[in-house]
């Protein structure tokens, strides 16, 4: 078991970062020299990596935990402490050229508020984009044939940290409370269709990590790749 688990981990690490490779390469798509946000900065210390690919002139956050957001604060970043999942966002209408967000949407309980707020800060031809585990990932569907929770809903408890899946990694997280706890997890075509509610456009998908083959398998076909990335447009 021990020897399965390290194995998953590793090809984990590996969809990690190629997803990240996937995110920058978004990110210089952008228009420069816009104002950039960033939903969950957590310490701010990734959001300065996305902000630099994405050649921003201003760098805001939205951050839940107060201790993360003073670190965050700390690199001089614009930090507001809000509850994404309940408050209006102290962002002004159409002030930001880009909303980006990644490993944050499954921990939320309200999306509507999450797409809505999204839609009202962002400027006309402003682009969203969403980073995320994907439900219809083969090894979530192998969890469910199984009888086992998926492997991206097993921190489903704040108490447990995981159940549900015997397969999944321990994590040493230093911060550890409900705001780490996943609520939910999509798929591409359930995003996309809520998305357009709010009048945003899809724009690109892109994929990665597709267990157990390398992990830009992932991108050709992203319905069922680990993670699952989308940039939508404010139109």
């Amino acid at each position: 078991m021990k020897i399965i688990k390290r194995f998953l981990l590793k090809l984990y690490k590996g969809a990690e970062k190629h997803k990240e490779i996937s995110i920058r390469k978004e990110l210089d798509r952008l228009p420069p020299n816009g104002v950039f946000l960033d939903i969950g900065c957590w310490d701010g210390r990734k959001t300065l990596w996305w902000a630099k690919a994405a050649r921003t002139k201003k760098v805001l956050g939205i951050e839940m935990v107060e201790h993360a957001a003073k670190r965050a604060k700390n690199k001089n970043i614009e930090v507001f402490v809000t509850d994404i999942d309940k408050e209006k966002w102290p962002i002004r209408d159409n002030s930001v050229d880009c909303v980006f967000s990644n490993l944050l949407i499954e921990h939320l309980g309200n999306i509507d508020c999450f797409i809505s707020e999204s839609y009202r800060v962002l400027r006309k031809g402003g682009f969203t984009i969403v980073s995320t585990n994907n439900l219809s990932s083969w090894h979530n569907i192998a969890s469910l044939l199984l009888g086992w929770a998926p492997f991206d809903m097993a921190n489903s408890s704040s108490t447990l940290r995981l159940i549900g899946n015997p397969l999944t990694n321990q994590k040493n997280d230093s911060f550890f409370g409900e705001s780490w706890c996943h609520k939910c997890i999509y798929t591409i075509r359930w995003l996309k269709e809520w998305y357009e509610l709010y009048g945003f456009r899809l724009e690109r998908v892109r994929g990665s990590g597709y267990y157990p083959l390398p992990a830009f398998i992932g991108n050709i076909d992203k319905t069922h790749s680990a993670f699952i990335i989308l940039v939508f447009k404010k139109v």
